[in-house]
């Protein structure tokens, strides 16, 4: 995957990331909330949002004196009454909060047009407010990991709209069907966030007519997905998967075994090897994350205790890697050691992969 500066990025084998600030060779150095940049692999990067959208062009630019000035148009405009007359109206029987009034029901549909002269049809793609909220959208394709944003508008209460149509050859070309929603009734209403959901086009299913069902919303059969209860759906496993994931790390950090470690070690200086197989018996199964956390751990537990008995210098074995292990060594030194001073070891007897730190 190719990467370019702007780019927002996650650590595909630790936590956090951050946006691409520069690009040199097969790798980016990645700028993180913290405003430090880490130099990491493209390997070990996974795409979060990636600059520009596609042929998106930007608007003309009208030159001054051809400009006009034009009133603001609302979309609700018609619904505009003084705010102080809604203030002191009471709640009418339609405006007071039920089940029935407050749910939403948000469906998307994809209804097949069958054309002469053609093996595979046609879809029409319409957003369904089948609830008493209307529905601000705005819809998106995704195609070669872009977003082209196609349309926007407005959805009635208890009203459908068709909002574009694809041919199934260009169906081919999509990858997914991306919607954002947000919701707004008149008078009271039970507010709800705003919605997003991405529907996976696969043109396949959708050119088998056994997969187009009899349904409350067209005349036709048609594909119709409830996004409401698909985003729930979503959320509710996203929340499942977190809670495993840290239930399955607190685990890990509880039951891993320290191995026990000869060091090279004199008043005048100690050698401690950071590398993940001098510290744990069985490491296998266990995230970057996990790893760097006993590393730092290690190193901390080391520094502390040559401090204490007046070592006067201490080499940390960190490896070349990624760079992650060494720069978080030099932003805790930084930080909470900012009275030690501390270089790279020596080459001839560490390469590139250690850390003089000098206590006295």
């Amino acid at each position: 995957m190719i990467f370019k500066v702007g780019d927002k990025v996650k650590f595909l084998n630790d936590v956090g990331g951050g946006v691409v600030a520069k690009v040199k060779q097969q790798i980016a150095y990645v700028e993180t909330n913290d405003g430090f940049e880490i130099p990491v692999l493209f390997s070990e990067l996974v795409k979060v949002e990636e600059v520009g959208f596609g042929g998106m062009k930007p608007e003309p630019v009208i030159p001054q004196k051809q400009q006009k000035t034009v009133a603001p148009v609302s979309v609700f405009q018609e619904d505009t009454e003084d705010f102080d007359e809604v203030l002191t109206e009471e709640p009418t029987d339609d405006e007071i909060i039920t089940t029935e009034n407050s749910t939403l029901n948000i469906l998307l549909g994809l209804v097949p047009v069958k054309l002469k002269g053609r093996m595979e049809p046609d879809f029409h793609v319409h957003l369904i407010s089948d609830c008493a909220y209307r529905m601000l959208y705005t819809f998106s394709i995704v195609k070669d990991n872009f977003v082209y944003g196609k349309k926007a508008g407005m959805v009635e209460e208890d009203t459908k709209v068709q909002v574009l149509s694809f041919s199934m050859s260009e169906l081919k070309q999509i990858q997914s069907f991306k919607i954002n929603c947000i919701f707004y009734k008149k008078g009271i209403y039970l507010p709800h966030e705003s919605l997003i959901y991405e529907y996976r086009i696969d043109p396949l299913a959708m050119a088998d007519p056994s997969n187009w069902e009899e349904n409350d919303y067209f005349d036709e059969k048609a594909i119709v997905v409830n996004v409401t209860e698909m985003s729930l759906l979503y959320e509710i496993e996203r929340i499942v998967t977190e809670s495993e994931d840290k239930f399955v790390i607190q685990k890990k950090r509880k039951d891993f075994k320290p191995k026990k470690q000869a060091q090279n070690s004199t008043s005048e200086k100690e050698e401690i090897d950071l590398h993940i197989e001098q510290l744990v018996e069985d490491f296998s199964g266990m995230s970057a994350g996990e790893i760097l956390d006993i590393q730092m751990g290690r190193f901390t537990i080391a520094l502390e205790g040559a401090i204490r008995n007046h070592v006067h210098k201490i080499v940390f074995i960190h490896g070349v890697g990624n760079g992650k292990l060494k720069y978080e060594i030099r932003k805790t030194l930084d930080s909470k050691y900012s009275k030690l001073r501390y270089q790279d070891a020596s080459f001839k007897e560490y390469g590139y992969g250690a850390t003089l730190v000098m206590i006295k």
